[in-house]
């Protein structure tokens, strides 16, 4: 179920049609001496069996999606009034875990670049 090793620093969850960049994005981040890997899930409800699970093994989750959340760096958001995007606040209500996201919608596929500076960002963050 887990694309890369078991643990590490930072894990991405995907959905749908995000699955091939965001593969070819850990591959490549791997490559580079990066500890990520991915997970991408094929049913929201139910929920795979083991997830909380597969999270707690990573210092950070992450969702991609082609769907909308705030950007943390917007001068008007912070912690407080965040929204995230569907697929995070499902992983944080269901699970309680601290999951972030990132997402594009431009009506165009997500490119593994995208996600790959996406990710740099993150794991840069304390």
């Amino acid at each position: 179920m887990v694309f890369g090793p078991d643990n590490g620093d930072l894990l991405v969850v995907g959905w749908g049609s995000t699955r091939g960049a965001i593969e070819e994005t850990v591959e490549r981040m791997r490559e580079e001496g990066h500890a990520v890997s991915s997970i991408h899930l094929t049913f929201l409800q139910p929920m795979a069996p083991g997830i909380k699970e597969i999270m707690a093994r990573f210092r950070k989750v992450m969702t991609i999606e082609g769907n909308w959340c705030d950007p943390p760096d917007d001068v008007l958001i912070d912690e407080s009034n965040r929204r995230y995007s569907a697929l995070a606040m499902l992983l944080r209500s269901r699970y309680l875990v601290d999951v972030d996201c990132w997402s594009e919608v431009k009506g165009q596929p997500i490119k593994p670049s995208m996600i790959r500076a996406a990710i740099l960002r993150k794991l840069a963050t304390p």
